[in-house]
């Protein structure tokens, strides 16, 4: 048991060295479009004087189905009121993942992965922002991060996906 558990988590040493490398590539990226900064879209289903756990279900349900919009002003509040910061950003990510606003994206990934990284979502995170540095052209940094993700989760759906698109780049 001790042996999967070892081969399952990821190091302290392997983490930060993680944590180094994604620095250095979201160095690159790290600009925030104008049209995110942009977005102050005020969603009338929401009120933002709900508790912060009320909201952080809303905006997860608004999200869950696609209503990106009204989602996008809950979660911007509940990470610039500390709340959930890893997760509202990791969503923030999603959305603008699904959006093809890929360095947007790429922020809100960097934020998310240095705020908390043994979260579930996290080999997603890493999935999508390596397909997001490859759809800006960034080859180097998205194999890197393909190979992260098949190292340190080689068993995940996400890593059967990275495995196929790196084999692609190549």
């Amino acid at each position: 048991m001790v042996k999967q558990i070892e081969s399952d988590y990821v190091t302290k040493k392997q983490f930060n060295e993680l944590v180094v490398f994604i620095n250095k590539s979201f160095a690159k990226s790290a600009k925030v479009s104008k049209v995110q900064k942009k977005t102050k879209v005020k969603s009338k289903k929401s009120n933002l004087n709900k508790s912060k756990k009320e909201l952080i279900v809303e905006a997860r349900a608004l999200f869950k189905k696609d209503y990106f919009s009204q989602a996008i002003p809950i979660f911007e509040y509940l990470v610039k009121e500390k709340y959930r910061p890893a997760e509202g950003s990791f969503y923030l990510g999603e959305i603008w993942f699904y959006r093809k606003k890929y360095n947007d994206a790429i922020h809100y990934f960097k934020n998310s992965m240095t705020l908390y990284d043994k979260a579930k979502y996290i080999p997603k995170l890493l999935l999508h922002s390596a397909i997001s540095f490859e759809k800006t052209n960034d080859n180097d940094n998205a194999s890197n991060f393909y190979r992260t993700l098949i190292d340190v989760y080689p068993e995940t759906q996400e890593a059967t996906v990275a495995r196929e698109n790196l084999a692609q780049i190549k």
